[in-house]
């Protein structure tokens, strides 16, 4: 089983950064520091990895998240966190500029496959059933994003159960095209003003594999 790691990454210049002339600022020598280069000061700080814009899609997946998934396919739970700052990259390396691309598809896209290729190799008596929720958290509030009439919803907790948000809708999973429609609705379905500094979007996708 995996152990816990925090990793960076930088993403690659957009083409309005580009076409201002946007320059990295950024020094990465031994893959785990970076060094932030600032106009008045310089910062230092060491993670399990760090990855720079050279990294491809896929690379970034191979090393950050696959083995999680790995783990979850043996039973055990799994999360993968993304935080950072609007326009940071999370979207970029969560879900790729395009879903469909081969190369430019980003985390999610990969782990279906992943779990699809994981229960194509099992043995024939292991029977598994997939099911998928999309939810966005905005001022303290849950949204279902494949429902949106779904406002407001709940946090519960039970013994036995655990913590889940009440009242969201499961698609059930046959096929890898079936997490991609659920990622076109609930991408269609996000909030789409712009974050102030005092309210954070978060947008959970949440697989549940039952074994």
């Amino acid at each position: 089983m995996s152990s816990i790691r925090v990793v960076c990454r930088f993403r690659p210049q957009n083409k309005n950064e580009l076409a201002q002339g946007g320059c990295s600022v950024i020094t990465v020598n031994d893959n785990q520091t970076v060094n932030i280069n600032g106009a008045e000061s310089n910062h230092t700080f060491t993670f399990d990895s760090v990855y720079t814009d050279k990294w491809s899609q896929k690379q970034v997946y191979d090393d950050a998240a696959k083995p999680v998934i790995e783990d979850i396919m043996q039973g055990y739970n799994g999360t993968i966190f993304v935080y950072g700052q609007t326009s940071s990259g999370k979207t970029h390396t969560m879900q790729g500029p395009s879903i469909d691309d081969p190369e430019l598809k980003g985390v999610i896209p990969r782990m279906i496959n992943t779990v699809f290729d994981c229960i194509s190799k099992a043995e024939e008596h292991i029977e598994f059933i997939v099911k998928a929720s999309y939810i966005e958290i905005y001022m303290e509030r849950i949204r279902d994003l494949l429902d949106t009439r779904k406002d407001n919803l709940k946090v519960r907790e039970e013994k036995g159960k655990g913590v889940w948000v009440e009242g969201t809708s499961e698609v059930y999973i046959y096929r890898e095209d079936d997490i991609l429609e659920v990622m076109r609705t609930g991408q269609a379905n996000r909030a789409i003003a712009e974050t102030s500094k005092y309210h954070n979007t978060y947008n959970l996708l949440y697989l549940q594999i039952l074994i």
